[in-house]
């Protein structure tokens, strides 16, 4: 596809400018130069569709605004964009402006991988009892050689989406049966139902359950309700358990992206979590991965223990920072089927209180949650309060 780069500016400025765009997808580094202002989203989608194989209505292309703020949509001319101070380069003949940006998006021969064949993607293993106290010998081993966290922190680049925003406190927020319970098998049946019915004419799916019926489905109860609130009061990171490409896949299939009532900071995978050894309860070794949050900490020195909180399903996740980790009950939808799973709608109202009312986080007992939302338990215990 060629695009004419030749187009003038105003008659003020003579000078001929051409726009460069760099694309951070994933690991690699996608450069499209000398393009033409007057160069569509819809044609940027083509041309990054040629370098990458992932299809235009894949690709979320994050950290491009327009001038009046207007929502990037295919029509959008280059043009349009906001232009940082940085991001222009001129000559006496010619000027040239960069955009940055974050591309989101999975080429077409991967993106119907079932996960139980892919040797790639992590165990799924149900969670442990560990005797992994803060304070243990085990635990201030782990502290005292910090090599890992040291090695992690210089090698886990954080890609902005959203820039964080001042005095709100961190909310950590893994995904796999924490927020949802994902399965592109079932969105795949569900896509060709819909083909299915768009060929025949006829508008009717019976009891076959639509795509989007279908993405619905997987998203844990009140899901985007919890989002949306806890966006108001903290400023939200997802941390996944999965590769990079798994974990984008999902977070586009759900419209987690996209959603207009809340917004992530940043996402981070299974390369930024290292392995340590803790003790399970019955006395044995076992070796587990863990997500340290001194790696973001580390990268965000406004964020640290005393106002952030760590939401997982496996508590062994937080075990070197076990006073910031709040156990979520994991969620199985065909566990749950015929149930009310109200968890993060109870968890909603909790984490609502406590980011107003308190200022230091490791004060809160978060194993109590549950019996502070039914009102038998303070959510700081007396002995703490003088300090909150």
């Amino acid at each position: 596809m060629e695009v004419d780069a030749n187009v003038n500016m105003t008659e003020k400025d003579s000078k001929v400018f051409t726009v460069t765009l760099c694309a951070k997808w994933g690991k690699e580094k996608i450069e499209l130069s000398s393009l033409a202002p007057s160069t569509t989203i819809a044609q940027v989608k083509s041309l990054i569709s040629e370098k990458t194989s992932v299809l235009p209505k894949r690709q979320k292309l994050i950290g491009l605004t327009t001038t009046n703020k207007r929502k990037i949509t295919d029509e959008i001319l280059l043009s349009d964009l906001k232009v940082k101070a940085s991001a222009s380069k001129s000559s006496k003949s010619s000027a040239e402006i960069r955009h940055n940006f974050i591309l989101m998006g999975t080429p077409e021969e991967n993106i119907f991988v079932d996960p139980k064949n892919n040797d790639n993607l992590p165990d799924v293993v149900d969670d442990f009892g560990l005797d992994f106290n803060a304070g243990s010998d085990e635990w201030l081993e782990h502290v005292a050689k910090d090599v890992n966290l040291k090695k992690f922190t210089k090698s886990t680049k954080i890609h902005i989406m959203n820039q964080p925003r001042e005095n709100y406190p961190l909310m950590v927020l893994d995904l796999d049966h924490t927020l949802l319970d994902f399965s592109r098998k079932s969105i795949q049946q569900a896509s060709d139902n819909d083909a299915i019915v768009a060929a025949s004419n006829d508008g009717n799916h019976g009891n076959r359950l639509t795509a989007q019926e279908a993405v619905e489905k997987m998203k844990r109860p009140f899901m985007d309700d919890f989002l949306a609130r806890m966006y108001e009061s903290y400023d939200l990171v997802v941390w996944s358990q999965t590769s990079w490409r798994w974990l984008e896949t999902k977070l586009i299939e759900l419209g987690m992206l996209s959603s207009t009532r809340y917004k992530f900071c940043f996402v981070m995978d299974k390369t930024s979590m290292f392995t340590i050894i803790s003790t399970k309860k019955s006395g044995t070794k076992v070796r587990h991965s863990v997500k340290p949050l001194q790696i973001i900490w580390n990268k965000f020195p406004q964020w640290g223990s005393r106002n952030t909180v760590h939401l997982d399903d496996l508590s062994r996740n937080f075990a070197l920072n076990l006073g910031n980790g709040l156990k979520v009950t994991a969620y199985y939808r065909k566990k749950t089927k015929g149930k009310r799973d109200v968890e993060l709608a109870g968890l909603s109202n909790y984490l609502t209180r406590l980011a107003k009312e308190v200022n230091d986080f490791t004060k809160v007992n978060f194993c109590k949650w549950t019996e502070v939302l039914a009102g038998d338990d303070d959510l700081i215990a007396d002995d703490e309060k003088e300090d909150n």
